[in-house]
């Protein structure tokens, strides 16, 4: 099982809360994400907090109504299942996650990034503090 951060939303069009029950990616290559992976949340615009923490409960599929010139529009979607979800206003700060690296910088030209396991612990630590 890997563990993942992925961007939800983005700096033009930010989020405030995310309900969804699928994931979706606009590359053309299909996503690595598995079932039973997790997936920590991230919104970028304006908040630049991880809101959410979900389990991926399908492995991603073509979306049938994917159009690439629509905005937002996705090519694969996959299904999950929330531990958490907060309002993003309640999510943690990227910078409060602990690592070696600038995570929101390594998102920044993708979708979603497999995390080490001492980012994920801290950011699952972080999560469930925030939750309470």
């Amino acid at each position: 099982m890997a563990t993942w951060l992925k961007n939800i939303g983005s700096a033009k069009n930010p989020i405030t809360e995310w309900k969804e029950d699928d994931v979706g990616f606009r590359k053309a290559n299909k996503p690595s994400i598995r079932t039973g992976d997790h997936l920590f949340l991230y919104a970028p615009g304006g908040s630049r907090r991880v809101f959410a923490l979900a389990e991926a409960v399908s492995d991603p599929e073509y979306d049938s109504d994917f159009n690439p010139s629509k905005e937002g529009s996705c090519q694969w979607k996959l299904r999950v299942r929330y531990e958490i979800n907060l309002p993003v206003s309640s999510g943690v700060l990227i910078d409060q996650v602990s690592s070696h690296r600038d995570l929101a910088k390594s998102l920044s030209q993708k979708s979603h990034i497999r995390l080490l396991p001492e980012e994920s612990e801290s950011a699952n630590s972080k999560l469930r503090d925030a939750k309470q």
